[in-house]
This record gives structure tokens, C-alpha cells and sequence, in this order.
């Protein structure tokens, strides 16, 4: 089901005890101003699988989605928190600048970071254990995770098992790509002579 365009739509009222839409298996919402995904969404679309989440203007949280195993969330502005998706497996996190907490996610597996604006690796990557992390990013951070051990980043993704970095400057595609173990391999398409602004 796709909900979209209903760019002045504000409030979805669902209490937790009206059950309805149980076979409902892939939700998007896009481009409207809802404050809130409501609480009976969360608990009575007991198939909804993949959740898609795009432009929503006044979203700040999401959570308490017990059987949600894919989560999509595109340039939300207002995104402070996401937490308690115990069967999460991917979760794809673009242009949300303001998502400081992350948790309650165990089973993850994959995480997708884009933004080509931030600085820095977020602090909530300290506290979850995705098996693989792929970001898409701005070419001075990339820098920074190619610095592996001796760089300001290191703590938030080495015990990542499988990392993917990119980014884009001078025409080119700059990549890194560790992966840990026990000796932790990295291999790169830039030198410690290169140098990217921030």
C-alpha cells in the first residue's frame, strides 16, 4: 500500500485496539506532514514486512514494530529516534540529519547510511552491531575511515564485520572497504598523501 502526496495530512488516529489491515505486508508513505505513525499500525499489521518512509515532514520517532524486517527512511527532517524493531534485518537511513538514537534493534543485520552532509560517523554506531555497513558519504569522512585504527571514527565501526564506504570528488569515486577479523583487512582506492576538504 502506498499513501502518497496528501502533502497537508497531519494526524493518522489508530488506537491499538481497533485491529485492521492484518494481511497488509509493504507500507510507503510519502510527502505529507504526519506527526506520528500510530500505535495500531504497529501492533495489528501483524504481516507488514517492509516499511518505506519518504519526505514525512513532522515525523520525530519511530518505534515499537515487532514485525517489521526492512525499514526505509528518506530526507525526514524532524527524525530524532528509532528503536524497539526486534525482526529489523535492513534498515536504510538517507538525509535524516537530526536521528540520534538508534536501539532496541538486534536482529540488523544491514544498515545503508547516505548523506553527503554529515561530518561525522553517527554516536549511535557505537551501540549496534549491523554485520555490514554501507555508507554513501561526503570524501573527508571517507578519509577518515581509511584511517582504520589511528582515525577519529575507528571506535564506531570496528566491530562492524563488513564495511563499504563511498564517496565522490575530482571526477572520481573514492571507496573503502574493511572488513574485520583478526586482522582486520582494508583496501582503498585512496593513498595517506590524498587530501579532501571537510
Amino acid at each position: 500500500m502506498v499513501l502518497q502526496g496528501m502533502v497537508e495530512w497531519e494526524e493518522w488516529e489508530w488506537e491499538e485496539q481497533v485491529q485492521a489491515m492484518p494481511c497488509l505486508v509493504e507500507l510507503s508513505l510519502n510527502n505529507c506532514k504526519l506527526t506520528c505513525v500510530p500505535p495500531g499500525l504497529a501492533s495489528n499489521a501483524r504481516a507488514l514486512k517492509k516499511l518505506v518512509i519518504d519526505h514525512v515532514q513532522n515525523l520525530s520517532y519511530l518505534e515499537n514494530f515487532p514485525f517489521v524486517v526492512e525499514l526505509r527512511v528518506h530526507g525526514i527532517p524532524d527524525l530524532e529516534r528509532i528503536t524497539n524493531f526486534p525482526n529489523m534485518q535492513k534498515l536504510t537511513i538517507t538525509k535524516c540529519q537530526k536521528l540520534k538514537v538508534l536501539e532496541c534493534i538486534p536482529a540488523l543485520v544491514r544498515l545503508v547510511l547516505e548523506d553527503y552532509a554529515m561530518e561525522k560517523l553517527p554516536e549511535y554506531m557505537r551501540y549496534i552491531k549491523p554485520m555490514h555497513l554501507q555508507l554513501f558519504c561526503r570524501p573527508w569522512l571517507l578519509a577518515s575511515v581509511a584511517a582504520g585504527q589511528s582515525g577519529l571514527e575507528w571506535d564506531k565501526f570496528r566491530h562492524v564485520e563488513h564495511v563499504k564506504v563511498y564517496a565522490r570528488a575530482r571526477g572520481r569515486k573514492w571507496y573503502v572497504i574493511y572488513t574485520s577479523g583478526d586482522t582486520g583487512k582494508f583496501d582503498s582506492n585512496i593513498s595517506s598523501s590524498t587530501v579532501f576538504e571537510a
